[in-house]
């Protein structure tokens, strides 16, 4: 089989993020859907149903961090840091 390019794993990355997304959303509007007494599609309930697709990291772009006295310095020009 061939490797993986980083175009693939990127966009197999895209999809899992889309998919969590729509499957956290449906379980949200089940439970909505029962307090309120409102009935549910049964596509809604199939999809809150799925078994959450993994969190992937990308290699290829690392997650980039702010540095301490990057927040500092920002503190102290009077902007509001969210705490």
């Amino acid at each position: 089989m061939a490797p993986q390019t980083d175009k693939d794993r990127a966009r197999k990355e895209q999809v899992f993020k889309k998919l969590r997304r729509e499957i956290l959303a449906a379980r949200l509007k089940v439970t909505l859907d029962e307090q309120l007494n409102r009935k549910t599609s049964p596509a809604q309930k199939r999809l809150s149903e799925m078994k959450l697709p993994p969190i992937t990291r990308s290699t290829v772009t690392p997650i980039k961090r702010t540095p301490n006295y990057a927040v500092k310095s920002q503190n102290q020009t009077g902007r509001r840091v969210a705490s």
